[in-house]
This record gives C-alpha cells, sequence and structure tokens, in this order.
C-alpha cells in the first residue's frame, strides 16, 4: 500500500485531490464527470509534475528487456482474416480487419519501488477515480499480471479499431512521441442494445461527428469509457517510443483473470509462473 508521499507525483495546484470535499477538487470532478458523459473521455494535462514524467521515464526504460511484443491482424471485434463471416455485406465493420502491434510489460515485472506502482496503490488516486465515473467503491484491479501495465508502442507500432472490454480504464502518458500515436476515438458509436454499425463504419471513414484526435505528451492521465467508444492508436512515428500505463480498476473486489487470457497476452513465462505457485 503506496503511503501518501506519492502525492508528489501530481501537480497539486493544478489537481488538487488530495481533499476530494474541497470546492477545488469538487470543481475538476464535476468538470470530469460531465467529459465522461458528453465525450466518453476526459483529458488532464500535465497531471504529472516534470519530475514525476523524468523518474517515471526512467524507471519505464529500464524494463525494456521484460517488453513481450504482440502483433496481429483483426477486426474491431478480434475476428482474424480466416474467422471472416461471409454473411456480412463487404465492407461492414464485421469484414474490415486492422493491423496492430504493441509491447507490454506485466504487472508482476513492475517493482514495488518503481514510482507507478506507488503511484497506482495511492488510496487517494483510486477515490478520485471513484467519484469520477461514479462507480464507488471502485477497487484496483487484483490480478498481477493484468492490473497495472506499461504498453510499448515503438515507431511503426500502431492499435487498431476496437471496443474495450472493461467498462473504464486510466492512461498514463510517459513520453511525448516525436509524432503520431494519437489516440482517436469516436465516442458512444453504440449501446448496449444496439451495436450501431453505421456508426463505427463512420468512425472508420472519417466521417462520425464525434471524432476526436489526442495528440499523447509525457504527463497526461486520461480517464476514459471504452466500452461504448470505438478507438485506436495511430501509428508512432520518429525514434521515441509511446509509452503509456493502463491503470485497471473494477466494481468487483479482487477481480482475477483466467490463465488463458493472460497466457495469450503475456506469454508462455505466464504459465510457468502460474505452475510455480504465483500468488495472484
Amino acid at each position: 500500500m503506496a503511503d501518501e508521499s506519492a502525492s508528489r507525483f501530481v501537480d497539486l495546484d493544478r489537481y488538487p485531490i488530495t481533499d476530494l470535499d474541497a470546492p477545488a477538487a469538487q470543481s475538476l470532478i464535476e468538470h470530469c464527470c460531465q467529459d465522461l458523459e458528453s465525450q466518453a473521455f476526459s483529458v488532464l494535462e500535465d497531471f504529472l509534475t516534470a519530475d514525476a514524467v523524468s523518474q517515471f521515464w526512467t524507471e519505464s526504460m529500464a524494463l525494456a528487456g521484460d517488453v513481450v511484443r504482440r502483433g496481429a491482424v483483426r477486426s474491431t471485434y478480434f475476428d482474424t482474416p480466416d474467422q471472416e463471416d461471409p454473411s456480412w455485406p463487404i465492407g461492414h465493420p464485421r469484414r474490415q480487419f486492422f493491423r496492430t502491434n504493441w509491447g507490454v510489460v506485466a504487472d508482476d515485472l513492475i517493482p514495488d519501488d518503481h514510482g507507478l506502482r506507488q503511484f497506482y496503490e495511492w488510496d487517494r488516486l483510486t477515490d478520485f477515480f471513484s467519484q469520477v465515473l461514479q462507480v464507488k467503491p471502485l477497487y484496483r484491479h487484483a490480478d498481477r499480471f493484468q492490473a497495472l501495465n506499461i504498453n510499448v508502442l515503438n515507431p511503426g507500432d500502431e492499435q487498431a479499431w476496437h471496443f474495450d472490454g472493461m467498462d473504464f480504464v486510466v492512461l498514463l502518458y510517459l513520453t511525448t512521441p516525436d509524432g503520431g500515436g494519437e489516440l482517436e476515438c469516436a465516442s458512444l458509436v453504440r449501446t448496449d442494445d444496439d451495436p450501431c454499425y453505421d456508426k463505427v463504419a463512420a468512425a472508420f471513414d472519417g466521417s462520425y461527428p464525434q471524432l476526436h484526435r489526442r495528440v499523447p505528451k509525457a504527463g497526461t492521465l486520461t480517464i476514459m469509457r471504452g466500452h461504448h467508444s470505438v478507438h485506436r492508436v495511430t501509428p508512432v512515428e520518429g525514434v521515441t517510443p509511446r509509452l503509456t500505463a493502463v491503470l485497471s480498476y473494477d466494481r468487483v473486489p479482487e477481480k482475477r483473470e483466467g490463465d488463458a487470457i493472460n497466457i495469450q497476452i503475456y506469454g508462455e513465462r505466464i504459465r510457468t509462473k502460474i505452475a510455480s505457485g504465483f500468488n495472484r
């Protein structure tokens, strides 16, 4: 459990989250809630201090040897070309496929003394997200592979159009790429009852009216509801990798994922680690 020293990572003058009952904090929370309601994400630029950005960058680059690379060609709905369903018309979102390439550092490889770990395990931060997301109580994800990840997109990497499986996610940008690597989000294109394929198609061709592009900037925190909003990351350009910490939360305490999905995401070392009795 991180103590209050984790507050040093946040620009508290701009984002006063240590006293959530204070008027300034309540104003911030209301602003974030309005953003989530209208566009499904809220962007807090310079959430981290300059010192925190520098520390998180240095500590994350030290984990470069732990990055697991992943790549695929798939649809927004995670079908691969060999699973293409001809009952859908040609050009339908169900029959469009996109390239995705990225690297990831799993939670169990991020040391306890890493600044990101202390930041993620800071209770006041969780309480802030609980109020913004209007989920009470809110729990940090308990799976020691998925809870806290560092996504690494090298130059040329991109992430395909997709919907998130979880209702909400928190992204913390650790670097500013030289170009590209933009988060492109088509806000609220579907509902639980309607896949709204026409709106998804409009997102793909750039004609959807609520199509947002956000340039990644180190120190920026983004709170996102991606389950109903299709989104992607455009190809990274230049030489600087795009590093993003992914902070996962859940409505359910002690939430853990299945072994199969963790092996698929993080590689065969997970199978060996689980077999050895690793406590997740």
